[in-house]
């Protein structure tokens, strides 16, 4: 968080969710739909998440996953680039969206494609 005050309130907000049990249905649905590979639900995840009411959850957002993904396409592909294989494993939410790690590799010329593994 940009400030120690705004760190304060925020992790504050975060135990208050935990504690009082209003965010394990959120957290159900998330781990629901990254086990059934469900794209499209977590595409969704801002409608349904309950998280992005006030300015200070939608800049965590921003920050955690639109500020953080770029650095990370950035370093996969370099690592890519020196001749290493790589296996990249993020959350679940930094693969969906036009600024998803799958998009933002996809404009640096890679190819990519979802895999389906059989259940």
């Amino acid at each position: 968080m940009p400030t120690p005050a705004a760190t304060i309130e925020f992790v504050t907000a975060g135990l208050d969710e935990v504690e009082s049990g209003r965010a394990r249905p959120l957290l159900v649905r998330l781990a629901k739909a990254w086990s059934a590979a469900d794209l499209a639900e977590l595409e969704s995840y801002e409608r349904w998440c309950d998280c992005l009411h006030t300015a200070a959850e939608r800049e965590a957002m921003k920050r955690m996953l639109d500020d953080r993904n770029p650095v990370l396409a950035g370093a996969i592909e370099k690592l890519h680039s020196g001749g290493e294989s790589v296996f990249a494993a993020v959350g679940s939410l930094h693969m969906i969206g036009p600024n998803g790690l799958p998009a933002l590799l996809a404009r640096r010329g890679f190819s990519v494609e979802a895999v389906r593994f059989d259940r």
